[in-house]
């Protein structure tokens, strides 16, 4: 259900690829870092910006890459989904 919102509606929605295809989704936060799941962390991401559907961006879409990446660790015992924090 729902309806299809404007094209300009979520800027701020980031997806993060890999050669693999889509890996997970995240949040722009401001005009640098983009906030995501720790386990989506994978080499050679690439995070793309304002797109609306989950195929492989083209061309015409600009490609972002991580320059850094920081984690939420703790040395106490979680389990999996616990501290599943990344800024890139």
């Amino acid at each position: 259900g729902g309806a299809e919102c404007n094209i300009n509606e979520h800027r701020s929605l980031a997806l993060v690829f890999n050669s693999s295809g889509f890996i997970c989704g995240g949040t722009l936060i401001n005009h640098e870092w983009v906030l995501s799941a720790a386990h989506c962390d994978v080499e050679n991401m690439q995070i793309y910006l304002g797109l609306h559907n989950f195929s492989p961006p083209n061309k015409e879409h600009k490609k972002r890459v991580a320059k850094e990446k920081f984690f939420c660790l703790s040395s106490k015992s979680y389990t999996l989904w616990d501290k599943d924090i990344m800024l890139i």
